[in-house]
């Protein structure tokens, strides 16, 4: 916390000087508007929205990758729940075909009968 507190007031010294330098008033037109701004002023007020703007673009940045990785694990997940559904099914058939197959291998061996010797 201090190294950011320490790191933005030397980042400010620059700044401050810049301001008292460069006071003096100019001119901006603006269609049929005319406006004496100082030139500190306006370099700052360029520089701020720029930040701002550049924060609300890594802020939408952000916020779609957050979604996409939300979109992303749903996904996973569905597709999780539709593997455990189709291994049940399969476990099922499984044991379907190894009821039948115990059934008919029953049905295809008549019991012998013993005969009597001669």
């Amino acid at each position: 916390m201090k190294l950011k507190f320490l790191a933005g007031l030397l980042m400010l010294a620059p700044v401050m000087i810049y301001v008292v330098q460069n006071g003096a008033l100019i001119p901006i037109q603006f269609l049929k508007w005319e406006y004496a701004v100082s030139q500190a002023l306006l370099v700052l007020s360029s520089l701020l929205l720029g930040v701002i703007l550049g924060l609300m673009l890594s802020y939408a940045r952000r916020n779609k990758e957050k979604n996409q990785q939300k979109k992303a694990e749903r996904k996973a997940k569905k597709l999780q729940k539709t593997e455990a559904k189709l291994k049940k099914q399969q476990e099922k058939q499984q044991k379907a075909e190894e009821k039948k197959g115990a059934e008919s291998s029953e049905d295809a061996v008549p019991p012998q009968e013993e005969k009597p010797e001669e």
